[in-house]
């Protein structure tokens, strides 16, 4: 494979902020047409900022061609006004304007090289002086103006950014498959292909030599270090994101935000971000009411699974017999149109009783472990009378389980062992309304799940410590695997409590919690999943779901002593019971740690006087902003009229203690708006308010909504989709009522202060009003869909897609092998104000050190000390190496004065992962420590370095400029302007 060599720079350019331009990326590629069609070309990138449970995501997704523009004719343009580079710097155009003009960042790039001449030969820059830049018309942006996205925008739509966020509110069902084509799958089917999260995901989904599954016992075995978190499939995280909040899903099984967080891509849509693209989903949820093929958090995809696998009749079994039988018991629903058709000039029973075998496997494609097949008899379907039939016998390789009923008659089906059902013994639903899958197969789930066998026979594995042998068997699972609920051994014996509280006990595994009311040992899998497992003390508090409540509850904080909430579990001392708000008298309530953070914490509000500035109302000192009730507007309320007892605002937001929870246990529901002369449920959560449904008895929720909206909300106006189309009086009640939910935890700052900013709002289009947008059609999946301009006189043109890191292909139909990596700094304090440059890079080991694709950071601790960086990065080569061992290596500089600081390693596990889900936390070395040398490494142009804070003492040659390679005895040629240094080369 030819490589080119492209350099990876960091440039000291001021900081610009983008509006209404589009600046494509790497559009030199295409001078390389198609020699190498793995690189990513003509890029669009799109920042996908988030704030969610008070985290903050930085995460900038590449839309990328997935075909070569060589391919189409692209004719001249001769409507758009072109310039030489000659021409524009007789204009005195800077490479700014021509960033502002949307010109592609390499045409931008090249211009400032030309500018700075001293680089270059004058041959070179004669030859530089004739490249052209076109000033595209929009929407036409591009080289030569080509392209133009083929996307219906809305008038809210102002920047890229808000058209690509605007584009992908649009939910994903997708009606063609995605699929993993990097292994090869044999799915027992005749067009189904293999998903990413159904490697590894501890179900068996090819059945050519159960290679899906083949070498996660790796997985099994994985052991974390102290600081990080087990996640329930193996992976390690560092344990500052476990529990971080209910959708920040650093687990790719999601397992370390519990069951509370587990959302599907159905429901919420949004760009192709981490959260969404880069987790699965369990096959059975408890709690679930659907039954699921399939791991992909793509939920239309089961359907997919499902149509294909009932396709796939056997060809000893006629069409007519296989309809009539599916038609007739509604298998696997009643909504097949075939059956409209079906058993019209006979009977159903009369149909499979002349044309089908005396047994058969319906469908024909393993139901559950790769291995249970249901098989049903014509004997039982010509039975008069019945219309939901289970299936005779539950067929299995009795290999792979055991430990069911002795003493039965077996029958032998096609190399399987098939049981009556009672012989097991199993049960089905018995809910008249439930679907063939919902009654028949999901129940088995969880009772044959010991049949889900992937370790067996294998002593070099069962003999780990980390490992647990099953009692009479073959079989051995992972110790994080006992107490978890679900019987993997065959006799049961990992859910024995016995066996549970001894492992507990003897700390052999470090997956187990345990109770401090009770002696129960608990899988952590079991904590925060909404349900006490260990029981509630006497205050109500329950130990492993409610372990923030807990910790409070029995530590006194500074932060919160006297602020108006009783924290403190009551603690005798001298005979009185003392809490954190006991002798308050002499605190003011009014302090610099409850000053405008957000709620009252003294009783009339005084700490939060004139801190809205969320609307433009406002009131003179010592009032706080109302809302009338005899006239449904704004109006302003003295401080002493607040907390009187007296209602005078609607929702009586001057009287808080009449909706605020005094107990220790928080309320599940934020009711905090008060419905007067209301005897029951007097507070209702804000999200009601303005959702066109009186919950008040009297009114009072819907009664100040504003009836000058030319939309019809379909939800409350206090979601965040409708921030923008809010009312003064609206914008007030939505915010006022929906923080009246005190934070659990606060931690000690002195900017507490949270004054209303001017949101960066990105106008999600709502409901009523998503005819603006027309539906795709999901031509490009997960992609962008832009139109490429051949001959704008003929309006000759055609559609491609631009593909995100996590699929490629024509129609972004292939996913895409990739490490996603999730990252969060630490800084000392004698780096805390530097601006920091970070060189985040995808190398090899190979003699060559390839870097297969890299990242750049600007990092200022004060600023993005909480940030979580999420970053994709990609192989050079498609399939990947998988001779070769990969590595995340970063390189840390002062941005202002280019001192290198160090470098950390991050080595990547498991080669055999399509996805590569890593979340660490890592710490910016100090200013003073000494970059550590040494000498195992022969490093012909550098320097010998060791990695900081690495346990394992690695090394690796620190190549001086302009050289690079393991040894630092490869040359390349620096192209990076003044004022920058050329920190290696790519692959490609």
């Amino acid at each position: 494979m030819m490589f080119f060599i492209s350099l990876v720079c960091f440039i000291l350019l001021p900081s610009i902020n983008p509006q209404l331009q589009i600046n494509l990326h790497l559009t030199d590629w295409t001078n390389y047409n198609e020699i190498n069609f793995d690189l990513q070309h003509d890029c669009l990138h799109g920042p996908t900022h988030l704030i969610e449970d008070n985290i903050q995501y930085h995460q900038v997704i590449s839309y990328c061609m997935g075909e070569w523009p060589s391919k189409w004719n692209i004719e001249e343009n001769s409507f758009d006004q072109n310039y030489s580079f000659s021409q524009l710097k007789m204009l005195n155009v800077t490479s700014q304007q021509l960033y502002l003009w949307s010109a592609p960042m390499d045409i931008i790039e090249e211009y400032e090289s030309y500018l700075n001449q001293s680089l270059f030969s004058n041959q070179s820059l004669a030859l530089m002086a004739t490249q052209l830049f076109y000033n595209c018309t929009q929407p036409r942006f591009g080289s030569v103006c080509q392209y133009s996205l083929d996307i219906s925008t809305s008038s809210f739509s102002s920047s890229l950014k808000e058209i690509i966020h605007d584009f992908y509110l649009q939910l994903y069902e997708p009606t063609t498959w995605t699929c993993y084509t990097h292994l090869e799958c044999n799915r027992g089917t005749s067009t189904a292909c293999l998903d990413w999260t159904e490697i590894c995901n501890g179900h068996i989904d090819c059945l050519n030599d159960e290679i899906d599954e083949k070498h996660c016992w790796q997985l099994e075995l994985n052991d974390c270090v102290e600081n990080e978190h087990r996640c329930k499939n193996g992976q390690c995280i560092s344990k500052i994101f476990y529990h971080e909040g209910p959708n920040s899903f650093d687990c790719i099984d999601t397992t370390d935000e519990g069951d509370q967080g587990r959302e599907d891509i159905r429901y919420r849509s949004q760009e192709p971000i981490f959260r969404f693209e880069d987790i699965t989903r369990e096959k059975d949820l408890r709690g679930e009411t659907e039954m699921y093929f399939t791991t992909s958090r793509v939920l239309s995809r089961n359907d997919l699974i499902l149509e294909d696998m009932f396709l796939n009749k056997p060809n000893s079994t006629s069409d007519e017999c296989w309809f009539a039988f599916r038609c007739y018991f509604d298998i696997p629903n009643a909504f097949n149109p075939i059956c409209n058709n079906i058993c019209i000039n006979r009977t159903c029973q009369e149909i499979i009783n002349e044309t089908c075998p005396d047994i058969l496997f319906i469908p024909n494609a393993p139901l559950l472990f790769g291995h249970i097949y249901f098989a049903y008899t014509k004997e039982a379907a010509v039975e008069p009378y019945i219309r939901s039939l289970p299936p005779q016998y539950v067929c299995y390789n009795d290999q792979l389980c055991d430990g069911f009923y002795t003493n039965r008659t077996l029958l032998t089906f096609k190399n399987l062992t098939c049981r009556r059902p009672g012989d097991f013994p199993l049960k089905f639903s018995t809910l008249a309304r439930d679907s063939w899958l919902n009654k028949y197969v999901k129940p088995l789930y969880k009772q044959l799940y010991k049949c889900n066998t992937i370790i067996y026979n294998i002593s070099a594995v069962c003999d780990n410590s980390m490992m647990y042998q099953c009692i009479n068997s073959s079989k051995c699972i992972s110790k994080d695997r006992i107490g978890d609920d679900f019987i993997d051994c065959n006799y049961g014996d990992d859910e024995d409590p016995s066996v549970v509280y001894d492992i507990c006990l003897k700390n052999e595994s470090k997956i187990f919690f345990k109770c401090t009311t009770t002696t129960r040992c608990i899988h952590y899998q079991k904590v925060d999943d909404i349900k006490c497992d260990c029981g509630r003390n006497e205050y109500g508090l329950c130990d492993d779901e409610d372990g923030i409540l807990r910790y409070i509850t029995s530590h006194l904080s500074f932060q919160t002593i006297c602020d108006g909430f009783t924290e403190l579990i009551p603690v005798n001392i001298d005979g009185q019971n003392e809490t954190d708000e006991t002798e308050c008298e002499l605190w003011q309530c009014n302090n610099t740690y409850t000053r405008c953070d957000g709620f009252w914490n003294c009783f009339n509000g005084a700490d939060e006087d004139h801190c809205d500035t969320s609307i433009s109302f406002s009131c003179q000192s010592n009032h706080h902003i109302c809302v009338s009730p005899s006239t449904n507007q704004l109006t302003c309320l003295s401080l002493a009229k607040a907390n009187d007892g007296i209602i005078d605002c609607l929702g009586a937001t001057d009287e808080p203690k009449l909706c605020r929870s005094t107990g220790y246990t928080p309320t599940l529901s934020e009711n905090t708006f008060y419905c007067s002369n209301d005897s029951s449920s007097a507070c209702i959560v804000s999200t009601q308010l303005c959702d066109g449904n009186k919950k008040c008895i009297n009114g009072d929720d819907e009664r100040f909504c504003s009836s000058t909206r030319n939309f019809s909300a379909y939800t409350s106006i206090c979601h965040p989709m409708y921030y923008a189309f809010r009312s003064d009086v609206e914008k007030f009640l939505c915010e006022r009522i929906g923080i009246w939910k005190k934070t659990l935890a606060v931690h000690f700052s002195l900017d507490t202060i949270k004054f209303n900013k001017v949101k960066n709002i990105i106008h999600s289009i709502p409901p009523a009003m998503k005819s603006i947008i027309p539906h795709h059609q999901y031509r490009c999946h997960r992609g962008l869909p832009l139109r490429i301009w051949q001959n704008q006189e003929k309006n000759l043109t055609d559609i491609i897609c631009l593909c995100p890191p996590s699929f490629y292909g024509n129609i972004c139909q292939y996913q895409n092998q990739r490490v996603s990596l999730t990252m969060t700094f630490q800084a000392y304090s004698d780096s805390r104000r530097t601006l920091l440059a970070l060189v985040i890079t995808l190398i090899d080991d190979s003699d060559r050190r390839i870097i297969h694709s890299h990242e750049q950071l600007t990092y200022l601790y004060f600023r993005d000390c909480q940030v979580k960086f999420n970053i994709y990065l990609l192989y050079s080569t498609r399939p990947k190496n998988d001779t070769q061992n990969y590595s995340i290596h970063i390189d840390i500089y002062d941005k202002i004065l280019l001192t290198y600081r160090g470098s950390l390693l991050i080595p990547i596990k498991f080669p055999f992962l399509p996805v590569q889900r890593i979340a660490v936390h890592l710490n910016i070395p100090r200013i003073n420590d000494n970059i550590q040398s040494c000498t195992n490494q022969t490093c012909v142009h550098g320097q010998c370095t060791m990695y900081s804070e690495d346990s394992k003492g690695t090394s690796f040659c620190h190549c001086n400029e302009r050289w690079s390679g393991k040894h630092c005895t490869i040359p390349y040629t620096c192209k990076c302007s003044s004022g920058s240094l050329c920190a290696g080369i790519l692959a490609n």
